[in-house]
């Protein structure tokens, strides 16, 4: 037997529509893309070094590519990589600039492939600013266009290389 209660809450509970079972899924499917779509929108997560790395700026110079240094270390611990291009000139220390970045003149060793210009501590990491010294790209995977490796070997550009690291390897 019915509670005259129980009898009115059914009744005003009304029928159950057709299909409300089903929608479940789909708010799944929709909570699952929306947590896609900001996962794509916020991009690849970035190791400490290359979010210093990309606040680097050299004044009058392009920045032309950014790398993950290889190495056989986890990549949180490697070395980021920023080249930059632009006209040739002695005191380049000077255009390179970040939100608290402090360098020091390198030792200036030319080395095969580069020339220590500075070097310097940023939030706990090593920073290295070095040169390229030879007409020759050191490595051939850097982006220079056919008119840039020309100016460069023409002596009429000049490409930086800022490191900053803040791993042990």
């Amino acid at each position: 037997m019915l509670v005259p209660e129980a009898v009115d809450a059914v009744e005003r509970r009304g029928p159950a529509r057709p299909g409300r079972r089903r929608r479940w899924p789909l708010w799944i499917v929709v909570a699952g893309a929306c947590f896609l779509g900001v996962l794509r929108l916020t991009g690849p997560a970035q190791t400490p070094a290359q979010r210093y790395v990309s606040q680097v700026d050299v004044r009058g110079y392009e920045r032309v590519h950014d790398y993950l240094d290889s190495g056989t270390v986890p990549a949180v611990e490697r070395a980021a990589v920023a080249l930059f291009v632009g006209p040739p000139e002695d005191d380049v220390l000077a255009r390179v600039s970040g939100p608290g970045l402090v360098l020091t003149a390198g030792p200036g060793e030319p080395g095969p492939d580069v020339r220590a210009v500075g070097r310097g501590r940023w939030h706990g990491c090593f920073v290295h600013v070095d040169r390229w010294t030879t007409g020759d790209p050191p490595l051939s995977y850097h982006p220079l266009d056919a008119g840039q490796v020309a100016a460069l070997r023409a002596g009429r550009l000049s490409v930086l290389s800022v490191a900053v690291g803040c791993g042990s390897g």
